[in-house]
């Protein structure tokens, strides 16, 4: 494998949201051309006005590019991506790179490494964390795992939006990392979300318990970025939405079952989630998780 990445190296990136849009704007803005697709041609005018190139297909993009980043919600639109009809695979040149930044089961990462092997394709497992004002600021934290040749050839890439970039080895043990990011991130939201409605209930002024909260131990990064939304009340500007965390907290638990490891806080923090979406809001921001704990 060629492991020299120029400046103006044509980096294909699929799935245009949140996370997406800022890694776009730290590529574009180190000097990388940009590629996207995405199913929406909103997204797509969008990369135009940034200064990228809009594919019309897969096809389109992966006759132009040798690495890809992939920032699609899940697995199963990971398989179509790639597998699909019309899918990367078959498309993309012998000694491509597909950089996958989904949160996804940790077995499936591995299966799909030799899988995409037996295509001479290279698979870079980088799940991150940051969310999306990260992404926008470049500051994300990579979890990142694959070959050390692969890895180093898409380490420029992974560095125009991640401050910090971590090599866990085999593919695979950066999607096992993130499900344990995942568990923490869910129960202290989880847990944010329910002192709050608790205080709410108690008829203590919010904001002041926020800032109480956030401004010693009690406090944590999940407070502070979901507390003022959670106390709003207003959970239109999504993020991240319930149903992600549903998702991601499920891994978990596939995980904690696999391990024979029983983890109480990990299966709360989900009914949590799960009891969000019971309600009919597993489409908004996932701060709504606090009115899982308003009592009627």
């Amino acid at each position: 494998m060629d492991t020299h990445l120029n400046t103006r190296t044509k980096v294909g990136l699929i799935g245009l949201g949140a996370m997406g849009c800022g890694a776009v704007g730290n590529l574009l803005a180190k000097g990388f051309e940009v590629v996207g697709c995405d199913v929406r041609p909103d997204a797509l005018d969008w990369l135009q006005a940034q200064g990228g190139t809009p594919a019309s297909s897969l096809a389109e993009m992966a006759a132009q590019v040798r690495i890809v980043v992939c920032f699609v919600v899940n697995s199963a639109q990971t398989e179509a991506v790639l597998f699909g009809e019309g899918g990367l695979v078959g498309q993309l040149p012998a000694g491509a790179v597909f950089i996958a930044c989904s949160t996804m089961d940790p077995g499936y990462v591995r299966a799909l490494e030799a899988r995409l092997s037996a295509h001479a394709i290279s698979l870079i497992d980088a799940p991150v964390t940051g969310g999306a004002v990260g992404a926008a600021r470049g500051t994300l934290t990579i979890m990142g795992s694959g070959t050390p040749e692969a890895f180093e050839f898409a380490r420029p890439v992974l560095q125009a939006f991640g401050a910090t970039v971590h090599c866990l080895g085999a593919a695979g043990n950066g999607a096992q990392m993130k499900v344990l990011n995942q568990l923490l991130c869910g129960v202290h939201l989880a847990a944010a979300g329910e002192a709050l409605a608790l205080a709410k209930r108690q008829g203590l002024p919010l904001d002041l318990t926020l800032e109480i909260l956030s401004s010693g131990a009690a406090g944590s990064w999940m407070l502070a970025d979901r507390g003022p939304r959670m106390i709003a009340g207003q959970f239109d500007n999504v993020t991240s939405a319930v149903d992600i965390f549903v998702k991601d907290m499920s891994l978990v638990l596939d995980a904690t079952r696999e391990s024979r490891f029983p983890a109480a806080l990990a299966h709360a923090a989900y009914l949590a989630f799960l009891g969000t979406t019971a309600r009919g809001l597993g489409a908004q921001d996932d701060s709504a998780v606090t009115t899982n704990y308003e009592l009627t």
